[in-house]
C-alpha cells in the first residue's frame, strides 16, 4: 500500500519526486501487474494522464483523462470541502460500509467521468458537475475523498 499524499504537496512535485527517484516507472509496473494499491486524493490524481494543477503536469497515465480544477463560476466555492453522497458505479470492497452515507471530501481539482475512463470508475459525487470520486480495477484501488475523516454522517 502506499502511503496517502495530500493535495498540499501538489501533482507536480510528487511526480518530479517519483521520476527522479525512477519510481514512476516502478510504480506502473507494479499497478499494471495488479499489485494491491490504494491512492488517497493526490494519490487518485496521479493516476490519470495528466493535471492542470500549477500548469500542465504528466500523470502515471494509467486511466485516460485529464485531472482539472473546479469551476467556480457557477456559484461552487473552490476548494469543495465537506460532506457529498457518492453514487456507487461498480462494486468495490472498499465501498461496501459505505452504501448510503457520505464522504468527506478537501480538494480543489478533480477528474471527470468519460467513456475513456469509465471502466475504472466506482463511484463519482456531485459539486457542480459529476467528478470521479473512486476509481478500482482488480487490486487497484483510490479514491478522492478522505476516508479518515468519513464515515459517521449519513
Amino acid at each position: 500500500m502506499v502511503p496517502a499524499m495530500s493535495e498540499v504537496s501538489g501533482m507536480r512535485f510528487v511526480f518530479s519526486a517519483l521520476t527522479s527517484k525512477r519510481m514512476a516507472e516502478a510504480l506502473c509496473n507494479y499497478i499494471e501487474n495488479d499489485h494491491p494499491f490504494l491512492g488517497i486524493c493526490l494519490g487518485l490524481q496521479l493516476l490519470f494522464e495528466s493535471s492542470e494543477e500549477n500548469g500542465q503536469v504528466k500523470g502515471l497515465g494509467l486511466i485516460p483523462g485529464m485531472v482539472g480544477r473546479f469551476d467556480s463560476s457557477n456559484g461552487f466555492r473552490v476548494p469543495h470541502i465537506g460532506w457529498n453522497a457518492l453514487q456507487i458505479r461498480k462494486d468495490s470492497v472498499i465501498l461496501d460500509d459505505i452504501g448510503n452515507h457520505h464522504v468527506y471530501f478537501v480538494h480543489s481539482y478533480r477528474a471527470m467521468p468519460s467513456s475513456d475512463n469509465k471502466e475504472w470508475i466506482s463511484s463519482t459525487c456531485n459539486y457542480g458537475d459529476n467528478f470521479i470520486a473512486s476509481v478500482r480495477r482488480g487490486n487497484v484501488h483510490a479514491v478522492q475523498f478522505r476516508p479518515e475523516k468519513s464515515g459517521g454522517k449519513k
